[in-house]
């Protein structure tokens, strides 16, 4: 047939359509976010402390050294674990914008863009996974869905510059080579793939479990899926420590940080590679599928015994150093870490409903693809949600990852729902029918089901998560105007300031809320919920010059409350100190800022 004479749905080509939707989606955020744009106005902590790492970089600060200098500069700076994979991108995308642009306006634009055009490559890995999974139309819903995913597509809208986009790409990225013909090319590739996840964020390493018993399951059940398999086992023995080697230099071999893929994960994530790579190539141990099960049992001791005896210290996982104020004030309150259960009713069902709505869809079209040729790539994704969803509800962080993988369920839904409607009779029916297929959209689902739960909650919870006119976010750019004219000087401020105090001004900060820094996060913590008079040796400890706090932050807030005649709570209520000086020309709003006298 000639390609004129087609239906106009086959003619379509996905990666162009994925192009299209990319443009689409960025003038789409451009547009929401252009004023946060012009005034950086970041969403996260972590979104600004990445600014400060790219700038240090930029200054001329080591590669292997990503110790942020202005955090517990009395205690030779705040340690942190970012990999320098995403600051060169994003200091490269800065250089070159200051070819035509002015040092800030550079900046600020790198910013921008260096997100959106991450969407891009995602787009096109997942009109790929889409046509390993069904015919052109359930591609053409699945991209369509794809390009409405907020709860997604969040990590990649202007100023979102921190690893979370990357972790996501990647993780796509290894779904489609897991649905790819098996070869040892492939193998070596998702090696990388995953090496770089997980040394970006430790976080990785449930996918690598993930992607590493799917691809010993297919060659359990199939001699044919080797190559792939013995790829992936040699590139795991090799490519991690070359990869460290790169981006953290030799020291990442002889120190071990609990929070990195050295030297112990990778130690033991080596050891099994190498084993198993070892008895695939005994042929008496591949015959049968017992024999490569004793095989895939060996390389696993084999891990185990390592981490066993390099990461005896890591047991009790990445936090097990904080102190028990630390992981109660601030570990347990991040709650993007924390399961679905502990969070706000309202966001829970905005990511749990998608969750199950997209789950029994892939359900459905697993059991719809039998003796098709998409069956066994079905069964593929199937076995990786049966991992991935019951990782989203333990930490809520990965629902993101989820849902990205939900993407081919809801555009078979959507087709099907679609069919189903124009089959309908009577043209009042199908217009009905045609609203249900509004429910293959998560976001609509999402946003269903958040307004459901805020409909059954009481009034009174309902007020409580309203915010007020008085809670706009704090510190913001004109509210640190004053304090950024003063000479550089040592700041005492709760954690969840300190990101934007060093963004924002040339000033340092005894914590912010990085684990590694966690004696400095102790000691601010310990300091706010004293009494005053407990507080001030603790604060001269540190030879801060200045005090602050934002009245309204729920870090603030949530100090107050626990000790009301602490520090926090005393200075939230106006208060006197005897050895702080409020200074009204540096105080904004519900910035308050405190000279401390000595």
């Amino acid at each position: 047939m000639d390609r004129a004479q087609r239906p106009l749905i086959d003619r379509i080509d996905l990666d162009r359509f994925a192009l299209l939707l990319w443009v689409a989606v960025v003038l789409v955020c451009l547009a929401v976010f252009w004023t946060a744009i012009a005034v950086l106005d970041l969403r996260d902590n972590d979104d600004y402390l990445r600014i400060v790492q790219v700038r240090d970089l930029l200054a001329g600060q080591s590669w292997f050294d990503v110790t942020q200098y202005r955090i517990n500069p009395e205690g030779g700076g705040g340690l942190m674990h970012w990999s320098r994979f995403i600051d060169m991108q994003i200091a490269g995308l800065i250089l070159l914008l200051r070819l035509f642009l002015a040092p800030e306006a550079a900046e600020r634009w790198a910013l921008a863009i260096y997100p959106l055009l991450l969407i891009l490559p995602l787009f096109l890995l997942l009109a790929r996974v889409l046509a390993m999974l069904g015919d052109k139309r359930q591609a053409i819903g699945g991209m369509l869905v794809a390009a409405t995913g907020v709860t997604f597509l969040h990590y990649f809208v202007p100023l979102r510059v921190d690893h979370h986009n990357w972790q996501l790409l990647l993780s796509v990225a290894m779904l489609w080579l897991a649905l790819r013909p098996p070869s040892f090319g492939r193998g070596l590739v998702a090696a990388l793939v995953i090496a770089a996840h997980v040394e970006i964020s430790l976080e990785g390493l449930p996918y690598l479990a993930i992607f590493g018993a799917l691809f010993a399951l297919d060659w359990l059940r199939d001699l044919r899926a080797a190559s792939r398999l013995a790829g992936f086992a040699a590139g795991l023995a090799v490519i991690p420590p070359i990869w460290s080697l790169i981006f953290r230099g030799w020291q990442s071999f002889v120190t071990l940080h609990c929070d990195a893929f050295a030297p112990s994960y990778a130690g033991g994530a080596a050891a099994t590679g190498l084993v198993l790579f070892a008895c695939m190539q005994v042929r008496g141990l591949t015959a049968t599928w017992q024999r490569r099960l004793v095989a895939l049992v060996l390389a696993g001791i084999a891990g185990a015994g390592v981490f066993a005896i390099l990461g005896r210290p890591c047991l009790g996982g990445p936090f097990g150093e904080l102190e028990p104020l630390v992981r109660h004030f601030w570990y347990e309150r991040v709650m993007e870490g924390r399961p679905v259960w502990a969070q706000d009713p309202a966001i829970a069902a905005l990511f749990f409903t998608p969750t199950v709505v997209g789950f029994g869809a892939a359900i459905w079209a697993w059991r719809r693809a039998r003796g098709s040729e998409f069956a066994d790539n079905w069964n593929r994704l199937l076995f990786v949600l049966l991992c991935s969803v019951p990782l989203s509800m333990i930490v809520f962080r990965t629902g993101a990852t989820t849902h990205a993988y939900l993407v081919p369920a809801f555009g078979t839904m959507a087709a099907a729902l679609w069919d189903w409607s124009r089959a309908r009779e009577s043209a009042l029916a199908r217009i009905g029918a045609t609203m249900l297929v509004l429910t293959a959209i998560p976001a609509f689902d999402a946003q269903l089901a958040e307004r459901a739960m805020l409909a059954a909650l009481p009034d009174e919870m309902v007020a409580l998560r309203k915010p007020s006119a008085a809670d706009e976010s704090c510190p913001t750019q004109p509210m640190l105007a004053a304090l950024a004219r003063e000479p550089a000087t040592l700041i005492f401020a709760p954690l969840d300031l300190g990101p934007s105090i060093l963004v924002r001004t040339r000033h340092s900060v005894i914590a912010t809320g990085h684990h590694r820094n966690h004696r400095a996060m102790n000691q601010v913590i310990t300091a706010f919920l004293s009494d005053p008079a407990q507080a001030k040796p603790i604060v001269e400890a540190s030879h801060a010059d200045i005090l602050l706090l934002c009245t309204q932050l729920p870090e603030s807030e949530n100090l107050a409350r626990v000790k009301p005649q602490g520090l926090a709570g005393r200075l939230i209520r106006g208060e006197t100190v005897d050895w702080l000086a409020y200074d009204a020309k540096l105080s904004q709003g519900q910035l308050r800022v405190y000279r401390i006298r000595r």
